[in-house]
């Protein structure tokens, strides 16, 4: 299908043009939906039992903060708590969907870039399975190994600072590690490897936001438990995102070479 439609649209080499535009939008919906069953997969074979025994501890933990409650304000109490998929089918279902449209912006994202170094910095010779791979492990670097180092994946219930410290300090992280790769790769000064190890540190010597003591209302058995499952889920997650930028970048190296036209 997206053979068909690409081999309709007239070849051009520049970047801007909506017809390339919309050959590396095809490109990203197919490299979207194969990265994000792939990573489905993968988070269903390893992720997902993990988050489910964290929100048993969770739900544990909901317990006695509940009853606490209840003895010092009874008579008072009402259910907070939040919506959440059935388990099964829908659970599954949701999981694929939001792994496909996060694929789909990652892939958009990979495809642009790869397209732009090809035609703006004369990339064109470089674009085959192997830099497909070195794409993807730059992408696995900047959107999940980097930002890690200082805000690692959490589990349900483990306490953390506020939402918005850990998205600005995280999108900081994103920004100065993707640059400087992209940098890194296009740029033929020797000084560009400095420049890299300076926006590589730069977000953690600024220093990410951390809570004091994730397991604090937790007991003491539920919080070593989620001591080491932390450690699993950290494992489990990166597996998945490496599997997915991996298939992400072969296949856009492969889209790219074969429906952007890089050879002018």
């Amino acid at each position: 299908m997206i053979c068909v439609i690409l081999k309709d649209f007239p070849a051009t080499n520049s970047i801007g043009s909506p017809v390339i535009f919309r050959r590396l939008v095809m490109i990203a919906l197919a490299g979207g939906l194969i990265g994000g069953a792939a990573a489905s997969l993968i988070q269903w074979w390893q992720v997902t039992p993990i988050i489910i025994q964290a929100e048993q501890l969770e739900s544990l933990k909901a317990a006695t903060i509940q009853a606490v409650s209840q003895e010092h304000d009874e008579g008072n109490h009402s259910d907070h708590g939040s919506w959440r998929p059935q388990e099964g089918l829908e659970r599954t279902a949701y999981m694929v969907l939001s792994n496909i449209l996060t694929a789909f912006g990652f892939a958009l994202v990979l495809a642009v870039s790869m397209a732009g170094a090809a035609l703006k910095f004369k990339k064109n010779s470089e674009i085959n399975v192997a830099v497909g791979i070195i794409w993807g492990l730059g992408g696995f670097v900047t959107f999940f190994a980097a930002p890690s180092v200082g805000i690692a994946p959490a589990l349900p219930g483990v306490t953390s600072v506020a939402l918005e410290l850990r998205q600005w300090w995280w999108a900081g992280a994103v920004i100065c590690s993707g640059v400087g790769l992209f940098l890194a790769y296009v740029l033929k000064t020797r000084w560009k490897w400095s420049l890299l190890v300076g926006l590589l540190s730069a977000p953690h010597i600024y220093g990410a936001p951390q809570a004091q003591n994730p397991y604090q209302d937790f007991q003491s058995v539920a919080a070593v438990q989620l001591s080491k499952m932390s450690k699993d889920f950290f494992l489990a997650t990166g597996l998945s995102s490496l599997t997915l930028w991996l298939v992400l970048g072969i296949f856009s190296a492969l889209a790219v070479k074969r429906y952007i036209d890089i050879e002018n």
